[in-house]
């Protein structure tokens, strides 16, 4: 009877023993962070009616100088393994201006030329309604010595964001006799409207993209608390759909915008590590869209479907600064 008794314990403490080292080969941590976005999103009409090779129609661009958020991300590892999840929430409030320009003297024949000038501009006050941001990543982490490593990884990343432009002034230039328009800016032959109050657009853009790249980190020389970081991914594919209603129009477009290697992304960051559980992180990345163009739909706004537009192409783009600071708390 004692001898099975302390053949169970045995058994019962290598066990143990084989779990906690094992144990040993994941990790898990929590980071709650804040941080700051500075840039633009960029919307774009092109037209098919164009008579010349430049055909774009109209420009939108809104703001974000700047937009705070907040998140959390949740990191996790098996050996050199590792993978990690996010979501972020950028908080509600005026963000800049949302900037509209047009030249519609593309698509006429205009006396005397001026058939690539701006013809309209308007400017109102931009307010973010929500950004809401998840994303996951995965790689392994290869030590290359004591001092750096390399971690390629691939990621899948998420956004909805939506905007309302609000109040402003518009500057339209007004019919020239033997056609055309007069550019916005000729005080001569231009008519103001102003928009005081009134919610004037609003977009909404939901971004879906793959990300491909690597991570490297440094120990900083002669510390074993400050370690360095930098990364470079790119998009091998982007798929964004953009939701403009012209609220006083009563006009709503959609346009579906997909491009290969269309987005690119670099991060510098710093971890400064207080001891083995907690950490404090400062991270800068820069985010840039190249111009998408895809295809345009259009309806009233009372209507429910859209219909594909004969006339004009629709495109997105964007570019912003992120600025992060973040706290690691290492459960294991």
């Amino acid at each position: 009877m004692m001898k099975k008794l302390i053949l169970s314990l045995a058994i019962a403490f290598f066990s143990f023993s084989a779990f906690a080292v094992n144990l040993e080969d994941f990790s898990l941590s929590v980071e709650p962070l804040f941080g700051m976005k500075w840039g633009q999103v960029n919307e774009y009409v092109f037209s098919k009616k164009s008579k010349f090779s430049y055909d774009k129609l109209s420009e939108l661009n809104w703001e974000i100088k700047p937009e705070w958020y907040c998140g959390l991300n949740v990191q996790g590892g098996w050996n050199q393994f590792f993978i990690e999840t996010g979501v972020k929430f950028g908080i509600p409030r005026k963000t800049g201006l949302m900037i509209d320009s047009d030249w519609q003297n593309i698509e006429k024949t205009v006396a005397g030329g001026g058939n690539t000038v701006k013809t309209n501009y308007s400017e109102s006050d931009n307010y973010l309604d929500y950004d809401i941001s998840f994303g996951v990543k995965g790689g392994y982490k290869f030590p290359i010595m004591e001092y750096f490593s390399i971690e390629p990884a691939i990621a899948f990343e998420r956004q909805i964001i939506k905007f309302t432009a609000n109040g402003g002034t518009a500057w339209y230039g007004k019919s020239k006799t033997g056609g055309g328009l007069y550019p916005y800016n000729d005080t001569a032959h231009q008519t103001i409207y102003s928009f005081a109050g009134q919610d004037v657009i609003s977009y909404k853009r939901e971004f879906t993209c793959l990300w491909l790249g690597t991570d490297f980190s440094f120990l900083a020389p002669y510390s074993n608390t400050l370690i360095f970081n930098t990364g470079f991914f790119f998009a091998p594919y982007v798929y964004a759909v953009s939701y403009d209603s012209h609220l006083i129009k009563e006009i709503d477009y959609a346009d579906l915008t997909t491009g290969f290697f269309g987005a690119f992304k670099w991060k510098l960051g710093a971890e400064y590590k207080i001891n083995d559980r907690h950490s404090i992180c400062l991270n800068a990345n820069y985010f840039y869209m190249r111009v998408l163009r895809g295809d345009d739909y259009e309806k009233k706004s009372s209507e429910s479907n859209y219909k594909k537009s004969n006339e004009a192409d629709g495109g997105a783009g964007a570019r912003y600064f992120d600025l992060c600071f973040s706290y690691r708390f290492k459960l294991f």
